[in-house]
């Protein structure tokens, strides 16, 4: 998923897409962990995308990062058991508003 301030995208995107996201969240998928981890974390970093969030469904586990001069650094992470309840939490560029993270681990 990939997302714009609307101050640099007015308007919704169409087609294919020239403007480096303000945003991107990985969902990794099984199997796919070195590329997922590894490969888009430095490609997005080499194009300067401001916030990478890596959210893990298996694992229930969400790891924020923010870029600071040519790197990321971790800025909130979270993990929950399977008895454990997520929380909602508020994590840059969303912090205005809280998200649920049992909806977005599916938990009822």
């Amino acid at each position: 998923m990939a997302g714009w301030r609307k101050e640099r995208l007015p308007s919704p995107p169409r087609g294919v897409m020239t403007l480096a996201p303000d945003w991107v969240c990985e969902i990794l998928s099984p199997g796919h962990e070195r590329k997922d981890l590894v490969h888009h974390l430095l490609l997005l970093q080499r194009a300067g995308v401001p916030y990478y969030w890596v959210l893990s469904p298996e694992d229930r586990s969400l790891i924020a990062y923010a870029l600071e001069g040519e790197g990321y650094r971790v800025i909130a992470s979270a993990a929950y058991r399977q008895d454990e309840m997520p929380e909602r939490v508020r994590i840059p560029p969303f912090e205005v508003g809280e998200i649920d993270l049992g909806y977005v681990f599916g938990v009822d």
